[in-house]
């Protein structure tokens, strides 16, 4: 029961971080997003999440498969029938959450990050004993790390838009995963999923995932000069 609170919780962030993460794979792949368009008599299947069509700042719009191949074919702001369709597939998707365990939802969110990283341009640097790392798309950073060579410990950071979406430990495996820089979930291992925080908590995630990085950033910035 115990398992169900937490998840039910946590669905709705789950699902905009999933639709952020599924927006930038599509980014990525270079493929622009079609025009937005009104609604058409053709049948077609909602995929993903809300979506900014028309670049208004709204997630208002639907990504939609024509031909069931699982592709993007357009992008149409919503009606009351897309509305309702939207709402059956967030619903699903909420079941699928719920009935998932912290390992489950772990292991799924970090292929996502892994795929989000997906043939991104790396760059290594060795100062002080610290190996530090970096690999961008587009040249935006999509992660970023840095490792003690002895030990082993370090951090790592993911990123969408210059902004953390991920941070994890290496020495203990514990991950947080943040929305639009706002602490939304916390494994502190692969058994367990936290979704409520100490303002404290909040306050020391939500400042590392501003600032940690930045002596990464700061040793490529230096070897550039």
């Amino acid at each position: 029961m115990k398992q169900l609170q937490l998840s039910k919780k946590l669905s709705l962030s789950l699902l905009v971080f999933t639709a952020l993460l599924t927006t930038c794979q599509l980014s990525q792949a270079s493929t622009p997003l079609p025009s937005a368009q009104t609604p058409t008599a053709k049948e077609g299947k909602i995929i993903g999440g809300a979506i900014n069509c028309d670049r208004n700042r709204q997630q208002n719009g639907s990504r939609i498969d024509n031909d069931d191949d699982g592709i993007l074919d357009e992008c149409v702001i919503g009606n009351s029938a897309l509305s309702e369709q939207t709402d059956e597939t967030e619903a699903a998707e909420t079941d699928e959450i719920r009935a998932k365990t912290p390992q489950e939802i772990l292991n799924t969110l970090m292929q996502s990050l892994t795929k989000m990283t997906e043939g991104c341009n790396e760059a290594t640097k060795v100062k002080a004993g610290v190996s530090y790392r970096i690999c961008t798309i587009n040249n935006e950073p999509v992660t970023a790390s840095e490792a003690l060579l002895e030990a082993g410990d370090g951090i790592s950071f993911w990123f969408k838009n210059n902004k953390v979406v991920a941070i994890r430990y290496f020495h203990s495996g514990e991950t947080l995963f943040f929305d639009d820089e706002k602490l939304i979930a916390k494994f502190p291992d692969e058994q367990q999923l936290l979704v409520n925080f100490t303002d404290e908590e909040r306050h020391e995630a939500e400042t590392l995932a501003k600032d940690g990085y930045q002596t990464i950033f700061q040793v490529f910035a230096d070897e550039a000069k």
